[in-house]
């Protein structure tokens, strides 16, 4: 397990998931009243330790950005202030979270962490405006310093990094669009080949001529840890603004890899006489995939804490269109989820052109005679190393959402579906939720 979640909250949840011989009711059970779960408000008290912690973030955070706060916003700061520390609330907004960082004068790293407690990631670094904050994180600079200092690369990095991003996904929807004429090509061919009495594949990929992922995240990253003034900073933009981007470039490319094939599985190009097979719709995807008994709606009203944490951003139709339009980056749950259904993990190749090439139990599974708690470790290895590589968090044995996909990747070792085990507890877990309308 990462060194960042050897904790006691961590081991003890870990060690009870390990056992596959958990129902998922004997599962929800134990995520109900016996785990342990990791809160916004204890990474506070890891990052920033020591007396006065609320006092500390009420001060601070009252006009941190140069604007003095009336009564009313002094309230409010107040209420959220006790929320977080009572590990009842975490700040959805990014920028919040900065402020927060900035507050508690953490350096790059603690703030990578409070980011990564409440979001999908930690600093986001071909982000180019979260990259002005991790340099000023990383000088010692104020909120107010790094937001000046942001306005002032923005003319470096805006023009270049939004072209760029809008030659990126132009390139998306050619790629996407050869990609349908190749299936279409592939039914053709199929329905030539059977009429003359001849065997046929039953599928026709993306194609081998496809290059490897890019994994620009972590090529900005390398050349970022480098910088340390603004003369560095101002260079490393106007030499790799064409590399930056709000989208997780590699997520969203195994994102689009892995909804396709939900879309148009390997029978979708098998002819049913002369028309074209179906293609799964989105909505088509979320209900029948990605659904697994989550109630639909926003209201969680009579919703228990841990329905809650599980549903909170889960994915449907309108998200996924969202994702995969660009309009907004792929989550790391919609990633986890499709993980899950297609066990792509497994068996991608992708890792093989990260720089994460050279860690162990990358790329194999074990051999039969190794023990399922062996084989359970290697797979959960996997699934780390690629989160790790497409940008978002590692599993945490002290996030409620993880603990199930924790205990689905158990399945593994049964022979089952991995998603299986997963929608039984998610069944178990909403059986009697009231939310939802």
């Amino acid at each position: 397990m990462p060194a960042q979640y050897e904790t006691v909250i961590s081991k003890r949840n870990l060690e009870r998931i390990h056992s596959r011989s958990m129902s998922p009711a004997e599962l929800i059970a134990f995520l109900e009243e016996g785990a342990l779960y990791r809160s916004f408000a204890d990474v506070l008290r890891s990052v920033s330790p020591g007396e006065g912690l609320a006092e500390r973030l009420k001060t601070r955070l009252l006009g941190i950005d140069g604007q003095p706060a009336g009564p009313k916003e002094a309230e409010a700061l107040r209420k959220n202030v006790s929320n977080w520390l009572r590990g009842e609330a975490a700040p959805q907004n990014r920028e919040q979270l900065f402020k927060i960082c900035f507050a508690l004068e953490l350096d790059e790293a603690r703030a990578g962490r409070v980011l990564a407690s409440a979001s999908d990631t930690g600093i986001h670094y071909r982000d180019p405006h979260e990259l002005c904050y991790a340099f000023a994180l990383r000088t010692g600079l104020s909120y107010a310093e790094a937001v000046q200092l942001d306005a002032e690369m923005e003319g470096i990095y805006g023009p270049v990094a939004r072209a760029a991003e809008a030659e990126r996904a132009a390139g998306w929807k050619k790629r996407e669009q050869l990609y349908r004429e190749r299936r279409a090509e592939a039914r053709r061919q199929r329905l030539a080949r059977e009429k003359q009495g001849l065997w046929s594949d039953t599928y026709l990929g993306p194609g081998e001529e496809e290059d490897p992922p890019a994994f620009l995240t972590q090529q900005v990253y390398h050349r970022f840890e480098d910088v340390r003034d603004r003369e560095g900073l101002r260079l490393f933009f106007l030499q790799n603004s064409a590399r930056l981007g709000w989208i997780h470039e590699s997520a969203y490319e195994k994102f689009w890899s892995l909804l396709l094939a939900l879309q148009e599985p390997d029978d979708a190009i098998a002819p049913s006489g002369e028309q074209a097979a179906e293609v799964y719709s989105l909505d088509r995807i979320a209900e029948e995939y990605l659904r697994m008994h989550v109630p639909l709606g926003k209201n969680t009203r009579g919703f228990d804490y841990l329905q809650r944490a599980v549903k909170r951003n889960w994915p449907g139709a309108t998200e996924l269109q969202r994702m995969k339009s660009r309009k907004a980056d792929v989550s790391r749950k919609a990633l986890l989820l499709l993980f899950l259904i297609t066990e792509d993990f497994l068996f991608s190749e992708d890792l093989l052109y990260s720089d994460k090439a050279g860690e162990e139990a990358a790329w194999y599974l074990p051999l039969e005679d190794e023990s399922p708690r062996d084989r359970l470790e290697v797979t959960l290895s996997k699934v780390n190393l690629f989160l790790e590589t497409y940008g978002m968090n590692q599993l945490d044995p002290g996030n409620p959402f993880d603990c199930l996909v924790l205990y689905a990747l158990a399945a593994d070792c049964g022979g089952e579906f991995l998603s299986d085990n997963f929608s039984r507890a998610l069944e178990v877990l909403f059986s009697g939720a009231q939310g939802g309308g």
